[in-house]
Parts: structure tokens; C-alpha cells; sequence
């Protein structure tokens, strides 16, 4: 098997989810993971850089009409290690080092997109930002892919999604456990919730956004504390490589 692909295992299932546009990645040994231990990472969106104007439709198009996109922007980064600002200070926030074997992680966990439409990178000068409404319908295509794969916790590199996920789990009669504020770490407080489909429950926890003035050292310390249990089953997986942890 060519390990810097995701398994199709559930794409029979993605594809009947109603406003899915990218198939998730999900590991090759994701679904053989024990209930309890099956993480997801949720990303926010895709953007697509500057375009001529009289490009622009038809590359939105290209995107909208390209499912295997984040599978690719997972095998690309993530699993092979081509360098992403944001992505790349992933797997400090979870083991406080880069030194990790890759396919080995990403061969046990999902990686998803939460919003479902591509943004622009510049639109009147500053990165597009998703609507409340993109954020309410996403959280109702995300507990569809929850109800299918069952992770047992789900990590969001955001916490904007959390702001509109009490209203959402209402409006969808979905069951859950409210957004909580858990510990003000920089100039973001953290939170959790958590959704609980019929043999589905799923923790989030949401984490500031992995970008600029991200202080990755200080988030790895929030999840060691706040969600010790998390992180020490992800530790007892034994990711890391030989080298000593970054400093």
C-alpha cells in the first residue's frame, strides 16, 4: 500500500454526505484503531492565491470540482513533509518536536477541512474569511463525517468554529455538550465541547490557530494539563523519533 495515500475505507460513505466537497484524509489504520483512540484534526479552509480576474471563477470551479483536494494537501505536507507555516507547527503543538515518523502518524489519524468552500487568499487586500452561515452548515456536514469514521477526539487548529457550534448542534436537534472556556493561553482562550451521535461521541478541543504568533511550546503545555489523558495515549504511541524534543 502507498502509505502517503488516504484509505478509501469510508469514501462510499463520504460521498453520500450532502455538502462534503473534499473527502477527508483518513489513515490506512484509522478505522482499526481502538474506539477511544482515534484522532481528528480539523483544519479551518482552503485557500487559493491571487488570481487574474478573469481566472478567478474558473479556478474556484476547479477546486469545487476536485474532491481528493485536502487528501492531497495532507499527503503533500503532512505525510511528506513539504513545509506549510501553519501545518508545520502540528506535530510541536502534539509532541513538542518535528522529529515524528510520518507515515506512521498520519497511518493512524484523519485530517479534515472544516469549512467546505474555497476562500481567497486576497479579497479587497486581506484573506477571505468564512461566514457565520459557512461555519452553521459546516458543522452539520462535520457531524455527518463524525457519525461515519467515530473519532474519539477531535483537535481544531481554530477556535472560531466553536463560536457557532452551540447554536448549530440546536438548529440540527443534534445531541452535545456545550462549548466550555477552558484557559486563556496568549490572546486566545481555549475551549470544549463535545458532540454525542449514537456511537459517536466526540471531544473537541479547540486551539488557537497555527499561525503567526502561535507560541506552539505554550499550547503543547495547555494540552498536557487540560487534556492530560489525550496526550498520554498519543505519547504511549511512541510517534517521536530518537532525537530530543525541541528546545
Amino acid at each position: 500500500m502507498n502509505f502517503s495515500e488516504s484509505s478509501t475505507h469510508f469514501d462510499t460513505g463520504f460521498r453520500e454526505i450532502q455538502g462534503l466537497t473534499w473527502l477527508p484524509w483518513v489513515g490506512h489504520r484509522f478505522s482499526e484503531r481502538p474506539a477511544h483512540k482515534r484522532l481528528l484534526i480539523v483544519g479551518e479552509s482552503h485557500y487559493i492565491g491571487e488570481q487574474p480576474p478573469d481566472q478567478l471563477e474558473r479556478v474556484i470551479r476547479q477546486h469545487l470540482e476536485y474532491p481528493l483536494y485536502t487528501r492531497e494537501i495532507a499527503s503533500r505536507i503532512l505525510v511528506k513533509g513539504e513545509r506549510n507555516r501553519t501545518l508545520d507547527t502540528l506535530p510541536k503543538v502534539l509532541f513538542r518536536t518535528t522529529d515524528i515518523d510520518r507515515e506512521r502518524l498520519w497511518g493512524d489519524t484523519a485530517y479534515y477541512n472544516f469549512i467546505q468552500r474555497p476562500m481567497r487568499y486576497k479579497r479587497e487586500g486581506l484573506p477571505e474569511r468564512p461566514t457565520r452561515e459557512d461555519f452553521i452548515s459546516a458543522w452539520r456536514v462535520f457531524a455527518e463525517v463524525v457519525r461515519l469514521i467515530q473519532p474519539s477526539h477531535c483537535l481544531f487548529i481554530g477556535v472560531e468554529a466553536a463560536n457557532s457550534f452551540d447554536f448549530s448542534m440546536n438548529t440540527y436537534r443534534l445531541p452535545f455538550v456545550a462549548v466550555a472556556q477552558t484557559e486563556r493561553v496568549g490572546r486566545t482562550t481555549a475551549r470544549t465541547a463535545r458532540l454525542d451521535l449514537p456511537g459517536a461521541s466526540a471531544e473537541l478541543f479547540f486551539i488557537q490557530h497555527l499561525g503567526k504568533f502561535f507560541s506552539w511550546s505554550r499550547w503543547h503545555d495547555y494540552l498536557n494539563s487540560q487534556h492530560a489523558d489525550f496526550m498520554n495515549w498519543l505519547s504511549t504511541e511512541s510517534y517521536e523519533l530518537v532525537r530530543g524534543p525541541l528546545k
